[in-house]
């Protein structure tokens, strides 16, 4: 019989890249939420946070007329985000139509 070295599971399973992924998405879903609170009430549902990238906060958007207002505006939020994420300095958009709306 060899001698096999006893790992920890939950030290295996928190280093894995499974849980790397889930932990980015989490992150991803959180700052989502709080841009969605923070962004005035007509971009509600029209974006999404898709990524983030060194310093760059990627967006999906609507449409193209949404990417275009967000934009005109994209320093002032860049501002808010960076209340949140002082870390991001720049900011990209992606047009994705199929982004579902959730207006409640």
């Amino acid at each position: 019989m060899q001698n096999k070295k006893i790992t920890n599971i939950k030290t295996l399973i928190e280093n894995s890249h499974l849980s790397k992924i889930l932990q980015k998405s989490t992150a991803l879903n959180q700052l989502n939420e709080r841009l969605t609170a923070l962004f005035p009430t007509e971009f509600k549902g029209l974006f999404r946070v898709s990524n983030m990238e060194n310093s760059t906060l990627i967006l999906e958007v609507k449409s193209a007329m949404v990417r275009q207002a967000l934009l005109f505006r994209q320093q002032e939020l860049l501002n808010q985000i960076q209340q949140v994420k002082p870390e991001l300095t720049e900011l990209s958009f992606k047009i994705n139509p199929s982004l579902a709306i959730n207006k409640a």
